[in-house]
This record gives C-alpha cells, sequence and structure tokens, in this order.
C-alpha cells in the first residue's frame, strides 16, 4: 500500500469515502478521499493530469472544486470508475503513488492537520419519519391515532433548514426558545434586564416566557446526497433511485424538545428544530456499502413502492454522550441499525419525487430516528427517558458523538465520526 492503513480505521481500501478538506498551509477547500489515518488530495492528482489514465474519460477539474457537486453531478458510472481508479492508484505497485515519492508527498495529508468542510452545497434537505418505535414514542400520544396507519401509510417527511446544517465538530450554541413558563425555571427577562417590553408581556399573558432550553436533545440518524439531478415533474420510479443517489453520511438532528410541545400542533417542529444539525464529513458511497446489502423485513408498502430489489444496508449506528461536568448522572448511549428504518434509501427517494419534486444534486435526505424496540437502541433522549428516568437532557459542555460501521470495525467499512460539544445560550 501506497498508504499505511491501520487494521481498526474505518477508512480501509475498500471504503474510499469523499469529502472536502482544507489546510493551513493551503486554506482553499478541495476533494480528497480518506485512507487510514490520511486524505489523498484529489486537486493535486487531477492537475498532475493522473486521471488521464482512468478507464474513463470525465473533466477531471471537476476534482479541484470546493465541492462535490459537480463530480457527483456525473453519475454512478463515472465516479464508480474514478474511485476504482484510486483504489488501484494506492493499492499497485505500478502506480504513479508508489513510482513517484515526491508525488505522494505533495498529494497526502494527515487527517490531523485538516480541517473539514460540508462536502456538498446542499440544496435542500428534507427529513423522513422511518423508525415506528420512534414514532409511537413521539407522536402517539399527540393526537396522531394509529402509527402504523397514520404514520406509514404514506411514509412522511418535513423540510428541513439546510442553512443550519453544519460539519461534524462544529459546537451547538443552546438555543433560546418560546417555554412554557412551568418548564422554565429562569426567563430570559429574569436573566437579561434588556429584554423588550414585549418579550416580558407576551411571558406574563400567555404563560410562556422567552428562554434557553431546558430539553436539548439528539436523534440519531444516516443521511444521504443526491447526485444526478432530476427534472420538474419527473417521478423516479424505485428501481430507478440508485442512479441519483452519491452516497451516504451520519445525521444529527439536534431538537430542543420543550421548543417543541408549543410548536407541535397543529403544524410541526419550528424554531426546536431549526438551529442546527451536524453531519459526518466523509461521504461513504454506494459502492462502497454494495456488499453489506441486505434483505429487508416484510412489512406493507404502498404498491408504488413495492420494490423487486427490496434491500437495506447492514449499517450500525452507535451514539455515547461524554459528560462536560463532573456529576454523577446517568450518561446516555445507544446503539441501532439502518435494519429500524421502516423506509429503505430507494423508497425515501421514489415517494420524495412522486408528485414531480425536482431534486439537485447535494440534496441531503435523512432517515429519520433510527430507534429500536430494544431500550438500549433508543436514539433520542426523549425516547430513553421513558424508560431510564435519571437521564438527563443535554448539559453545557456535553459532547455527543455518533459513529457508523458496516461489518466488523476490523477491516469494514466505516462511516467516522459526527460530534458536536454543547455551549451556552446566548442571552
Amino acid at each position: 500500500m501506497a498508504i499505511p492503513i491501520p487494521a481498526d480505521s474505518p477508512f480501509s481500501l475498500a471504503n474510499i469515502p469523499f469529502g472536502i478538506f482544507s489546510t493551513k498551509s493551503q486554506a482553499h477547500p478541495r476533494p480528497g478521499v480518506a485512507i487510514g489515518e490520511h486524505i489523498l488530495d484529489l486537486k493535486v492528482l487531477a492537475l498532475e493530469g493522473i486521471f488521464t489514465d482512468c478507464e474513463v474519460t470525465f473533466p477531471s477539474d471537476v476534482l479541484t472544486h470546493t465541492t462535490l457537486n459537480a463530480f457527483a453531478a456525473l453519475g454512478r458510472p463515472t465516479t464508480s470508475a474514478v474511485r476504482a481508479y484510486i483504489q488501484s492508484l494506492l493499492s499497485q505497485s505500478s502506480s504513479p503513488l508508489h513510482l513517484n515519492h515526491s508525488l505522494l508527498n505533495r498529494c497526502t495529508v494527515k487527517q490531523i492537520e485538516a480541517t473539514m468542510h460540508l462536502p456538498f452545497d446542499i440544496g435542500d434537505f428534507t427529513d423522513f419519519t422511518s423508525s415506528k418505535t420512534h414514532a409511537k414514542n413521539t407522536h402517539s400520544g399527540h393526537g396522531h391515532g394509529n402509527v402504523d396507519a397514520d404514520m406509514f401509510h404514506p411514509p412522511r417527511a418535513a423540510s428541513g433548514r439546510v442553512s443550519t446544517i453544519l460539519p461534524s465538530g462544529t459546537p451547538i450554541v443552546r438555543p433560546v426558545g418560546h417555554l412554557p413558563t412551568s418548564a422554565s425555571p429562569a426567563s430570559l427577562e429574569d436573566l437579561s434586564p434588556d429584554t423588550p417590553v414585549e418579550s416580558r408581556t407576551l411571558a406574563r399573558t400567555t404563560g410562556f416566557s422567552l428562554a434557553p432550553t431546558n430539553e436539548l436533545d439528539f436523534e440519531l440518524e444516516l443521511a444521504f446526497f443526491i447526485s444526478v439531478p432530476t427534472e420538474h415533474f419527473e417521478r423516479v420510479p424505485v428501481e430507478k433511485t440508485e442512479d441519483h443517489i452519491f452516497g451516504v453520511v451520519l445525521l444529527n438532528d439536534w431538537s430542543a424538545r420543550d421548543i417543541q410541545v408549543p410548536e407541535t400542533l397543529p403544524f410541526g417542529a419550528f424554531n426546536a428544530k431549526n438551529f442546527a444539525s451536524t453531519i459526518s464529513p466523509w461521504v461513504v458511497t454506494l459502492d462502497a456499502l454494495e456488499p453489506f446489502k441486505i434483505a429487508h423485513d416484510i412489512r406493507r408498502v404502498p404498491s408504488y413502492l413495492v420494490d423487486k430489489g427490496d434491500a437495506t444496508y447492514d449499517i450500525s449506528v452507535t451514539m455515547e454522550v461524554i459528560p462536560g461536568r463532573l456529576v454523577e448522572r446517568e450518561v446516555a448511549v445507544a446503539r441501532s441499525c439502518l435494519r429500524n428504518s421502516y423506509w429503505t434509501f430507494r423508497q425515501m427517494l421514489a415517494f420524495h419525487t412522486l408528485a414531480g419534486c425536482r431534486m439537485r444534486t447535494g440534496d441531503l435526505i435523512g432517515t429519520g430516528t433510527l430507534s429500536g424496540e430494544d431500550t438500549t437502541s433508543l436514539c433520542s433522549l426523549v425516547e430513553q427517558r421513558k424508560h431510564y428516568p435519571n437521564r438527563m437532557f443535554l448539559q453545557d459542555k456535553d459532547e455527543v458523538v455518533f459513529t457508523a460501521w458496516c461489518g466488523s470495525p476490523q477491516g469494514g467499512i466505516g462511516f467516522g465520526e459526527c460530534r458536536g460539544v454543547v455551549l451556552p445560550a446566548r442571552l
């Protein structure tokens, strides 16, 4: 191998995930792939003309851009061939990376010396409801009726806020919101004498106050990026959807549960969720996931989502909270899997285009919270607290870390980390 790979690395030769990075010496963001503890700088290889020997002809300048949009839009046959060629560059002794040590040094960066950026210019963000367990735990008591009938036929999804999608490692400032007075020990006007009079009047007359959330939560999810765009009013049949999917990342859909309560009916969460969503920086391609396809559980789906190739991926996801304060408390952990998603990636995309919605390169589609029926696989604190009452919502300085694997951590396919630390509210 041109670059050494630790045995327990999430970024083996079988993976080759794509991302956007920069360094102190070269602050301009550019594409790279993760390999072991390093990044292979694709911009350097493109400028050196290395991709002229790739089995497909493509405009290699797309690998000098500041996002992956132009590269992904070339389509799966091309991106798959480029990925395979990168694997050969790394593994074959006759490749330029093995024969030209100067080139290898110029195109290799240690991950710890790099800053990761959002991999795509994201146009739209949609988040599905895919876990029956999560739906029952969070919706059944709010007038939604039977979860099986009402929440999954048809599928349900909500539009998210693209401007607040953040790369892993970006701190999360505790949001301030419109809270029921009984849920807030100290309102914002108690903490800040400069609070406008209209806010104080609102709190007195409606029973609500403006205050930092006391119920900051996470939601452990996966999400996938769109590659080839669709035309407006084009419906993508479920068997053609993989032609439009580039790859998969981890997603933390941060939520403020007490802010969410008065927003939920008759509409949906707004400020409770629009302040931040975090994604992992490395996009794991469908080609890397292909060996880990597994049959999906038998379930009832609408006729237009029946899929002869119905399958999901054997992806395990984990979550842990690293306490930021030295206080004795029950720390949240969870381990779940993509099998807990009622809908497959293919079905989510097919349903998304059912009415003719146009999909653009870089659009992001989330699975929704991946909770399973076992109490150790509940992927949000609002659910965990029903079984573990001593678990606290997220406190300032807590850090939430998601990871995901296909296969085993030794020799499998890893997604890296999706991480965020909680900072105090700005009052």
